[in-house]
């Protein structure tokens, strides 16, 4: 074919580029006239000359013959036909299915066709890129299902507490990955038992996996770095005792942590699979924000405590201290039982700072708030609410229980100083007990009343009336 104008120049271009074969032949003689060279590769045809040598008839199987009376009808009424066929591969001798459309381009001067041009898709090509097609859009879906995920994850984090971020981990780990059970969980303390946090998966629901080498989560965070397993049977980096236990073949763990290892992310499967770089990767990105959320976490309680606790002494604050009388108070209204709050001041506190310095003043405070607390029950609160002035909380004691606290608390010395001084002091303290009107502010202040009572008389302490 020599083309004459542009137009039909661009025409055959477009066919020479096309993807599927495109033939032209005559109706009556089927001799082959042109045919293109995604055609000619379809065919097993290598040069012009083998297309000219062959006649269109030739192309098909006897599966393809059997419609050609279909055919012949349809190109002389309607001028096209399309529908299924199958050609021969002229070196093999191979079947190959098609589709064919089949048009009359030319017709004789009584309307019968003269030339008739057909396209034919190879359907195993088809089929090919129907699957590649079908695989491109389930990872697409895969894609923006992690992506909610991811973004789900990514706003927990940032407002949501620790506990229903670790289970929206685990619920996105075990529903992407496609696995049984998937899980968080982490050590106290390196080498111990790896308590599990949360847990979303078949049950039996695990309440901790063995550190180091005596299971999978333990070997991950001990060595830091994310442990594939692929099938349990064949193992031997680490013990799969507890896999079997719980009727699992395969899984990953991912440590969570950036500069230490926090915790471990787990996925298992109850059959032994391949885990996908994508997969893998997910997981990487659950890790990820887990630990971002944990350090968002971390920071948030680290500055709740330092808004709540005293820096030098490291006991609870004025604020938190309120909060507690608060608490105690609500708790016993009604109840019968007995608060005491006892307000200790140190006496002549000044004049050691003023002899000795503040280094050792600030020392022997800490000195002294160790010792509050070796004194008081565990249900007690110490307080540090000013310099030298300290707060002790009872819920649920007794008047007795209160004076016998406060008389240890008044037989305390500090003790001996870094360059080995003896450092002695007297503490005064005032005790009251909760009345049925009290509130927080008339129960401290009844109490404070009792302290300065006390070191006006030299008494030690005084009971509040």
């Amino acid at each position: 074919m020599k083309p004459e104008t542009a137009e039909a120049r661009m025409l055959l271009s477009a066919i020479e580029d096309a993807q599927n074969m495109v033939a032209i032949a005559d109706y009556d003689t089927g001799r082959l006239r042109y045919l293109n060279p995604a055609g000619m590769q379809l065919m097993g045809l290598t040069d012009e000359a083998a297309v000219a040598a062959r006649w269109a008839p030739e192309f098909f199987t006897d599966v393809g013959f059997v419609q050609a009376p279909e055919m012949e009808s349809a190109l002389l009424e309607q001028g096209r036909w399309e529908g299924r066929s199958e050609f021969r591969h002229f070196l093999t001798g191979e079947p190959i299915p098609v589709t064919l459309s089949t048009y009359v381009i030319e017709r004789t001067e009584d309307q019968r066709p003269a030339v008739i041009a057909c396209i034919a898709q190879d359907l195993r090509t088809a089929q090919e890129h129907e699957q590649r097609l079908h695989t491109a859009l389930e990872a697409a879906a895969y894609r923006v299902r992690e992506q909610h995920a991811l973004a789900d994850l990514s706003q927990l984090a940032v407002d949501g507490d620790l506990d229903h971020v670790l289970v929206a981990a685990a619920d996105a780990a075990a529903a992407l990955v496609g696995v049984n059970c998937a899980s968080v969980a982490r050590a106290d303390e390196p080498g111990a038992m790896l308590r599990v946090l949360a847990y979303r998966g078949q049950p039996p629901v695990p309440d901790t996996f063995a550190p180091g080498t005596d299971s999978q989560p333990g070997y991950a965070a001990t060595t830091d770095e994310i442990i594939i397993c692929p099938d349990r049977y064949g193992e031997h980096r680490f013990s799969t005792e507890a896999m079997n236990s719980r009727g699992l073949r395969s899984g990953v763990c991912v440590p969570i942590g950036a500069t230490s290892v926090w915790g471990v992310l787990t996925a298992h499967s109850a059959r032994p699979r391949d885990y996908s770089d994508r997969e893998v990767m997910f997981l990487r990105s659950v890790a990820a924000v887990l630990a971002a959320a944990i350090r968002r976490i971390e920071a948030e309680q680290a500055l709740r405590h330092l808004s709540l606790h005293d820096s030098l002494t490291g006991l609870p604050n004025r604020a938190l201290a309120h909060q507690q009388i608060a608490a105690a108070l609500a708790a016993a209204r009604g109840s019968g039982r007995m608060v005491a709050a006892l307000l200790i001041d140190l006496d002549e506190f000044k004049s050691l700072n003023d002899r000795l310095g503040h280094a050792v003043g600030d020392d022997a405070l800490i000195r002294l708030a160790e010792q509050l607390q070796s004194v008081i029950r565990p249900t007690d609160t110490v307080a540090r609410i000013g310099g030298d002035e300290f707060l002790i909380v009872c819920p649920d004691t007794t008047t007795t229980e209160a004076i016998t606290l406060a008389t240890r608390i008044t037989e305390l010395h500090i003790g001996p100083d870094s360059p080995g001084r003896e450092l002695r002091y007297t503490a005064s303290v005032g005790i009251a007990l909760a009345r049925p009107e009290d509130t927080r502010v008339t129960l401290i202040r009844r109490a404070d009343a009792a302290m300065y009572q006390a070191k006006t008389t030299g008494s030690g302490h005084t009971l509040a009336p």
